[in-house]
């Protein structure tokens, strides 16, 4: 509370620097040197005496800001001074009139409104009184009571808005804190209060009560143009919703402005208003009629210059539809960017001076502003072509030169951080090579991607510094690469980490390369360094000791080419008789849920784990401490733990206060926490339950679902209130994510209402499925209906319920199950099957299964290190000649490859069998395969699914599909002392697989097997 009455003061009011008469200045001269002396006891003596001057002046602007620094300074010189501050407020108040009142009614709800904003988290978890637990002390509201109590004073500040209207803002000038334009779009004292308590009622917090009738944003009118809004008949069952108030106050403000000579204020708040129903409407098409109306007001005030600000709200809608581009995937809003910048271009031209230009000259700054990022794989060979990829937006352009440098200039350039420093620094370094490219762009102000060639470097480490070639100053990019044949890799064992230095371009171990250790085992301390050869195997390790190794660098020497390894960290290696001890706790109630005044037993263990065993710790001292729902201390007892590590005891819950959440805390070397709910409760005396879902329905179809409330006793619970809800979530089969693996999917809510139950205890939720129009329908998506009922019986007690209504365009859903892997010497392979209806139940279906095999690249393929660019620089032809091993799109991803001969085509009808015999399959072609199944639902629509497979035959001289490795074993289970055989496959040629074998986490024996 300390804070907000300063915040406030900012907002709205009070300001030494502005003109008053000057017997008050004087006094607030003095008031300034005070506080500034750090005197906030003598300055309040100043300010008591402004204070009576202004009462006997009959100066209310010197009265509310003298009544805002006493409040302050109270704060500052009194403890718990808030219920002092605000009783004050309400005794000025009460002695005031309006337009001062006003004033003070504003001022007050704004003061509870920000100490809920600073003191939210204390609010949450109180429950709702049906009255006011203190009357006079706020802090202890329950949430609901403090917004009724703001909205009450906001309100108030409103009343008399005829004086209000008619009240300009001179005579508050002593107050205010003015900003440039502030009176032309806020002119009157009503414009002042009504948009400060606007900045309450807009607010987004959801924890107050909301009934099932709540007012909703869900009408296309509240976007119709100012003068059509203005007449509307807005009302609701739900009077206290925030946003029912919102739109009645923009309303009263468009009308109030809607015949000013001068459209500012009008427009200011216009806008408003749309940009809020756009934030919290539920209508789908929100974006097309909000435009239709930004246009026609634009249209309305072409000749005024603010129709730039209307134009500018089009060209930020266009700016962030623009925004969702992505190439490839969605490419519906690539010049969307474009428009906006059309539209700002125009406004900047015709109304050069307005508000609405200077906002359309910051979007026109974003939407042209260059970026660019290079991407590069970390290590590369050693004189070989290489791939980059850049990407940019608004650049034709680009330099780039390359920087051979040191390990220690490298170092030193990582330790810069401004940009100045960095640039700096890369101008004093040689250049090894540089070269111009061209970057297609077509003016579209989108980002896009594209693949540079690297020519063939020596082995070293460099920089690649990138720039456009007239702004090399203030836009580049840079990455640093190392180029070496030289890999390393590692594997954790229990007692050492093992390293194997193997040859990048073929994996061929390197026989004794040169190996330098530096590492650190105190973040602040000295460098060690060690040096090593590598094995017969190019292996060497580091043993784990009871030091860290962090720091830790790797340079490998092999014939010439250096290769450094940084970053690493090794863990400490405590033996099995060196483990460390740990204490561990357990903290238990006799219940989850009390009432108030009840007690809560509870019993806590404590424990310590030390070389693998665990004991209790007896006589252990320790405390258990008791929190409320605000984790205030309730009670705390000293405890000690007995000849089993337990401890026990007992708390009586207070009678009175407040409920929610509490929690025990039991200190024990380590904190035990455990949980409760403290709530006044009653045993439940029914259930309430849906019936299950059985018919089928489609998209659009009015849905019906059922359910009971029935006594435990058996008797049914009529005339019971029943408040349910509706929201709708989209699933897509799983084929689906192979080629697009994310989509929104957030739930929304379709319907809410109320009913109540018949004499049989029975009701009934009508609603209609609608589905999502954004999702696209030949994916066929699934749209699950989550339906939720809180059933009230005449005595107050609820019951909840809650199922699923599935519905889609289609009917059926049809999957089909078979082995990821098959044996092509095997004859007894089968498809599986299964036909149901959206809710599960099964549905007989006929259908068609065909069987098609992959069409597999020709080269051997390595996945990309990013995704493929939007932008070539080469063609396909060009791109393979240089790298044949490389994909020029996505060809490396087997759910990207088109489908080539189809090998099995055949019927099903599951009302038959819902199995499928695939006979033999030798002669089939070993490799991906993939099953598509297509069948129609009983309206006709089609409905497919697919899975993938892959053929192989231990017997097979080469790898199917140009894969580049594969493993396989003889059997997937073996006994003690069988023979395993292992086979390896490869596609490409000249390639060496090193095989460890291990036997609990110790290396046994390590393998060089060439392909």
């Amino acid at each position: 509370m300390k804070y907000y009455i300063s915040i406030l003061m900012i907002i709205l009011f009070a300001n030494f620097s502005q003109a008053q008469s000057k017997d008050y200045n004087d006094l607030w001269s003095k008031v300034e040197k005070f506080e500034k002396d750090g005197l906030p006891k003598s300055a309040l003596t100043i300010v008591n005496q402004i204070s009576e001057k202004s009462k006997k002046d009959k100066n209310t602007t010197q009265e509310i800001k003298a009544l805002l620094y006493q409040g302050k300074y109270a704060l500052i010189l009194e403890e718990d001074a808030q219920l002092k501050v605000i009783a004050d407020f309400k005794k000025a108040i009460e002695t005031s009139a309006s337009p001062t009142k006003n004033v003070l009614e504003n001022m007050l709800a704004t003061l509870y409104w920000q100490y809920f904003q600073q003191n939210g988290y204390r609010f949450y978890d109180r429950t709702n009184t049906s009255e006011k637990v203190d009357t006079t002390d706020f802090q202890t509201w329950d949430l609901q009571t403090l917004f009724d109590e703001i909205h009450l004073h906001y309100q108030n500040s409103l009343e008399n808005e005829s004086i209000l209207k008619q009240t300009g803002l001179e005579n508050f000038s002593t107050l205010l804190i003015e900003q440039k334009n502030s009176k032309t779009f806020r002119p009157t004292l009503y414009d002042l209060l009504a948009h400060n308590a606007l900045e309450f009622y807009k607010t987004d917090e959801n924890s107050i009560t909301q009934p099932a009738y709540k007012f909703e944003i869900d009408n296309s009118d509240y976007l119709k143009t100012a003068k059509e809004f203005s007449t509307l008949n807005i009302t609701s069952q739900d009077s206290t919703s925030l946003q029912l108030h919102v739109l009645k106050l923009y309303q009263k403000l468009i009308a109030f402005h809607l015949n000013d000579k001068e459209p500012y204020a009008l427009a200011d708040v216009d806008i408003e208003r749309l940009k809020f129903v756009q934030e919290n409407t539920t209508i789908s098409n929100v974006e097309d009629i909000l435009l239709e109306t930004l246009k026609e007001a634009s249209i309305k005030f072409q000749a005024h210059e603010v129709s730039a600000l209307y134009n500018f709200e089009i060209a930020t809608i266009y700016y962030e539809q623009g925004e969702d581009y992505q190439p490839k995937t969605n490419e519906e809003n690539r010049w969307k960017l474009k428009d906006a910048l059309e539209i700002c271009n125009k406004m900047i031209a015709k109304y050069p001076k307005s508000i609405g230009a200077q906002k359309c000259e910051v979007l026109k700054q974003n939407i042209l502003q260059p970026s660019l990022q290079i991407t590069a794989e970390n290590m590369l060979p050693v004189q070989q072509n290489a791939l980059m990829k850049v990407s940019y937006k608004n650049l034709e352009q680009l330099q780039f030169k390359i920087y051979k440098i040191s390990r220690k200039q490298l170092e030193n350039f990582y330790e810069l951080y401004r940009e100045g420093e960095q640039l700096a620094f890369i101008k004093k370094l040689q250049i090894s090579t540089e070269f111009n490219t061209k970057l297609k762009n077509e003016s579209d102000y989108q980002n896009h991607s594209t693949e540079i060639v690297i020519p063939p470097l020596a082995n070293g480490t460099y920089l690649l510094f990138a720039s456009k070639p007239d702004d090399t100053d203030k836009f580049y990019a840079f990455k640093a690469i190392q180029v070496t044949d030289i890999a390393l890799v590692n594997k954790s064992e229990k007692s050492k980490e093992l390293f194997q230095a193997i040859s990048r371009i073929n994996g061929r171990p390197l026989v004794n390369a040169e190996i330098k250790l530096s590492y650190k085992t105190k973040y602040n301390g000295s460098t060690n360094v060690e040096n090593k050869t590598t094995s017969k195997d190019g292996q060497f390790y580091m043993s784990k000791d009871i030091n860290r190794l962090i720091d830790l660098e790797i340079q490998v020497n092999y014939n010439g080419d250096n290769a450094y390894f940084e970053d690493y960290y090794i863990n400490q290696y405590y033996r099995d008789n060196e483990d460390p001890e740990t204490n561990n706790a357990f903290l238990f109630t006799d219940r989850s849920i009390y009432r108030p005044g009840q007690v809560v037993y509870f019993k806590g263990i404590a424990m310590s784990t030390k070389d693998g065993k665990s004991e209790v710790t007896p006589n252990l001292k320790s405390k258990v401490v008791l929190y409320n729902v605000n984790r205030e201390v309730i009670k705390e007892l000293n405890v000690k733990t007995n000849d089993f590590g337990s401890v026990a005891g007992e708390f009586i819950l207070p009678s009175d206060g407040l409920t929610g959440q509490f929690t025990i805390e039991f200190f024990a070397g380590v904190t035990a926490a455990t949980y409760f709910s403290v709530e006044e409760y009653k045993r439940p005396k029914f259930e309430a339950k849906f019936e299950p879902v059985t018919d089928t329905f489609k998209v659009n179809d009015s849905v019906t679902v059922n359910g009971t409330a029935l006594a435990f006793a058996g008797s049914n619970i009529t005339d019971a209130k029943v408040v349910y809800r509706v929201n709708r979530q989209v699933n897509y089969p799983y084929w689906y994510y192979w080629s697009r693996p994310y989509f929104n999917n957030e739930p929304q809510e379709i319907v809410h209402g109320e009913t109540v139950t018949n004499e049989k205890g029975e009701f009934e939720i009508v609603f209609k499925a609608i589905p999502d129009q954004s999702v696209d329908k030949s994916s066929l998506p699934v749209f699950e209906y989550e339906v939720s009922a809180d059933i009230t019986d005449v005595n107050g007690e609820t019951r909840s319920a809650t199922t699923i209504v599935k519905v889609g365009y289609h009917a059926l859903l049809a999957t089909i199950s078979i082995a990821e892997q098959l044996d092509k010497t095997k004859k007894d392979h089968q498809l599986t099957i299964d036909t149901k209806n959206l809710n599960g139940e099964f549905v007989p279906a006929t259908g068609t299964i065909k069987i098609y095999k992959l069409k597999a690249p020709q080269q051997v393929l390595r996945p990309r290190p990013w995704t493929s660019p939007d932008y070539r620089s080469m063609t396909k032809e060009e791109f393979k000649e240089m790298f044949p091993h490389e994909a020029y799109d996505d060809e490396h991803n087997p759910n990207t490859w088109d489908k080539g001969e189809l090998v099995f085509d055949t019927t099903f009808d599951t009302s038959k069998s819902k199995e499928l015999e695939l006979g033999s399959i030798k002669k089939w072609q070993s490799g991906r395969y993939i099953v598509v199944l297509e069948s129609k639902d009983k309206f006709g629509q089609v409905v497919k699914d697919e899975a993938r497979t892959t053929l192989y035959d231990n017997d097979d001289k080469t790898l199917a599909d140009q894969l580049l490795f594969s493993v396989t074993t003889d059997k997937s289970n073996y006994s003690a002392g069988e023979n395993v055989i292992l086979t390896f496959g490869s596609s490409a040629e000249n390639v060496n697989v090193t095989v460890d074998v291990e036997k609990d986490q110790t290396l046994v024996n390590t393998f060089i097997i060439p392909l």
